[in-house]
């Protein structure tokens, strides 16, 4: 993706201690990371992927469900995570894609998972950079005219990656069908421009791999809508990236409260569970 080597290259020149990585090798990336002792996270989402993860220097994988925000994969993590852990016993497992509460962490650590990836959730808090505006609509659980779990879309026009977005308007309008070519390379050159990146080197590549190009082309393009969302709220012409997990979402507490929140639940959730299972034994 457009300017994803030099974020990772500045990320290992100052040494982040865990790097998440996705899409495409890193073998690179996990060499240069274990010579400072840092460890690489690679996002995942079915075997073949995890098996190549970790065969390029991945030390824990991302398991990214069908539920998930953005470009999770076909199959839910209701599924995923045991098949990875059955077939990676050994492998730590972070779990994402329809996580938001104390709940979905105890179901994550049944399923096999070590730990849970919450981005939706964690995007709903006080001290997120998110504009307030798509705070106020995601946070919204009211079932006619709020955000629900049945309020998103799953398609691969937007982007040109398989990717769930917030239902509106303009997310419909853009998933309908492809955009046109004149059009994504018109927005991803000039995306590749606020990103200082050379016109020299995106025109090589749209005439010798055409195809993966053109994909990196409206992920290009797609930036624009997301920062209308993201950055200026604009709901009505932006597109916002967000999980099924959205119909759990209710309330914007601060980050603390909300961890709080989660692991009491967690930990209440786990009891009911062992109780249920020891009156199955007397």
């Amino acid at each position: 993706m457009p300017g994803a080597t030099e974020n990772a290259k500045v990320a290992i020149e100052e040494q982040v201690p865990i790097l998440n990585i996705s899409l495409g090798k890193g073998d690179w990336i996990a060499e240069r990371v274990h010579e400072y002792g840092g460890k690489v996270l690679s996002t995942v989402t079915n075997a073949k992927h995890a098996q190549s993860a970790l065969e390029s220097g991945a030390d824990a994988l991302m398991l990214t469900g069908h539920e998930a925000a953005a470009h999770g994969g076909d199959v839910t993590s209701l599924v995923l995570v045991p098949c990875i852990s059955k077939r990676f016993p050994e492998v730590p497992l972070v779990a994402a894609g329809g996580f938001a509460d104390g709940r979905g962490l105890a179901a994550a650590i049944s399923l096999g998972a070590d730990a849970v990836a919450m981005g939706s959730r964690f995007a709903i808090t006080q001290e997120s950079g998110l504009a307030q505006r798509m705070k106020d609509i995601v946070s919204n659980a009211d079932i006619d005219g709020g955000s629900t779990e049945a309020d998103t879309l799953y398609g691969k026009h937007f982007d040109g990656i398989p990717a769930r977005v917030l239902r509106s308007r303009e997310s419909l309008r853009l998933n309908t069908k492809p955009a046109s070519l004149p059009f994504v390379i018109s927005r991803a050159f000039a995306a590749a421009r606020k990103m200082n990146i050379p016109l020299y080197k995106v025109i090589p590549g749209l005439l010798t791999q055409f195809d993966k190009m053109y994909i990196i082309a409206q992920f290009g393009a797609a930036t624009e809508s997301l920062m209308k969302a993201t950055v200026d709220g604009n709901f009505e012409e932006g597109v916002q990236f967000i999980g099924q997990s959205q119909g759990l979402i209710g309330d914007i507490p601060t980050v603390d409260d909300l961890v709080q929140r989660i692991v009491l639940d967690a930990i209440e959730c786990s009891k009911h569970s062992n109780q249920t299972f020891s009156r199955g034994e007397q």
